[in-house]
């Protein structure tokens, strides 16, 4: 191929790339969740090494009985620590609006049930594997949803309708003690505050 052509072929395809890349957008931070107008949850403490691994924010769109014409924001981040005895170690936060399932099935006999107190009232957790108390490392502990309190405020209100700012906050850890893992909980507070 001659050089003219090519030079031309070239420059027009790189010509192309600039107006796409505007179009990625970046990952969110933990300053983005201060943004949006719904409550988040952020840890005052966190074992030591653990950091922020990953922030999402997502929209839930209206569903079809819905006469909003808004967009629900949502949100996910996770913090990672360092492997304790070959296991990954993190804390994550999922966010809900509607729809939700259970969280707390795990697909083992190994696994164990109880109850904590949490800033959200008591909070059912299964971890696995089972025994040997609180203080021992759990390769996997998850929270039932938890209601934040506009969550409550609106279903108080009407329980048939469709929350606006009210969510679903549904905490999970690998690798953490159910001791750890409670600290962690009652640490936790809106970003706001």
């Amino acid at each position: 191929m001659p050089r003219f052509p090519f030079s031309i072929l070239l420059s027009s395809i790189l010509a192309l790339l600039p107006s796409t890349a505007p179009c990625l957008n970046p990952p969110a931070t933990l300053a983005d969740l201060k943004k949006i107008e719904i409550l988040c949850y952020i840890p005052t403490w966190l074992p030591k090494g653990f950091k922020l691994k990953s922030v999402s924010i997502t929209y839930d769109e209206p569903g079809p009985d819905e006469g909003s014409a808004g967009r629900f924001p949502l949100y996910q981040y996770e913090y990672a620590g360092p492997a304790r005895g070959g296991v990954e170690t993190t804390f994550t936060v999922d966010c809900a609006r509607e729809g939700i399932g259970d969280r707390n099935l795990m697909e083992t006999e190994d696994s164990e049930e109880i109850t904590i107190t949490s800033p959200f009232g008591p909070m059912y957790l299964i971890y696995t594997p089972k025994g040997k108390g609180t203080a021992a490392r759990k390769k996997e502990i998850k929270a039932n949803w938890a209601e934040d309190p506009n969550m409550k405020s609106e279903k108080a209100k009407d329980p048939q309708a469709h929350p606006i700012l009210g969510r679903y906050h549904g905490f999970s850890a690998t690798g953490l003690t159910v001791a750890e893992f409670e600290k962690i909980i009652a640490s936790l507070h809106p970003i706001r505050d």
